[in-house]
């Protein structure tokens, strides 16, 4: 599987109520602190009905508070390639969806409003070229996703459901059952990615 482009998103527990004023204003801290990657700008879409209520605009990946599946959660969007194979992509975009859940729980202006849940997760190839929304795609991923969240979630229970639509991305719902916050998760993937 050659695709990279990679969205995960970790739905909020706590802090769906905090003003789209203040996601953007603590993206824009990102953007002069953030030393791994290079962040550019940061736009306001609070006005789009079940869309992003704000983004962070980055060279190698976006960061989204996104309500876009009725669900307000952090959506990961990687847009350039990675190295590795597609376990390796996987596993680098969870890593980078769960530092930035992290960064958010612990952020200043926030104050604790946010925290993450890790019982469920969506995931999404944003490329209908090389990840169609197929049985192909399905099977072809399967063995490096099962890896992947078998590391993450360390043997638990996962439900994957997938809408098999061909006239939408390819996309994973993942039930996990799981009870770790995100440090924990972030613990399972150290060393692996």
């Amino acid at each position: 599987m050659n695709a990279y482009r990679i969205q995960i998103k970790f739905y909020l527990e706590s802090g769906e109520d905090v003003a789209p004023e203040t996601w953007f204003r603590v993206f824009n801290t990102w953007i002069p602190e953030t030393t791994d990657e290079v962040l550019v700008d940061v736009a306001d879409y609070s006005h789009v009905h079940h869309g992003p209520v704000t983004l962070l605009v980055g060279h190698e990946a976006n960061y989204s508070i996104d309500r876009t599946d009725g669900k307000a959660g952090l959506l990961y969007d990687r847009k350039q390639p990675s190295e590795g194979g597609f376990e390796d992509r996987l596993a680098s975009a969870f890593a980078s969806a769960l530092k930035a859940c992290r960064k958010l729980e612990r952020d200043s202006i926030l104050a604790g409003a946010a925290k993450f849940r890790t019982d469920e997760v969506l995931i999404a190839l944003n490329d209908r070229l090389l990840a169609p929304n197929s049985e192909e795609t399905h099977a072809a991923v399967q063995a490096d996703l099962h890896r992947v969240l078998g590391k993450l979630y360390g043997g638990a229970d996962i439900a994957i459901r997938r809408d098999p639509d061909p006239r939408h991305r390819y996309t994973l719902n993942v039930d996990t059952g799981s009870r770790e916050n995100v440090a924990d998760l972030m613990r399972h993937l150290n060393g692996y990615c």
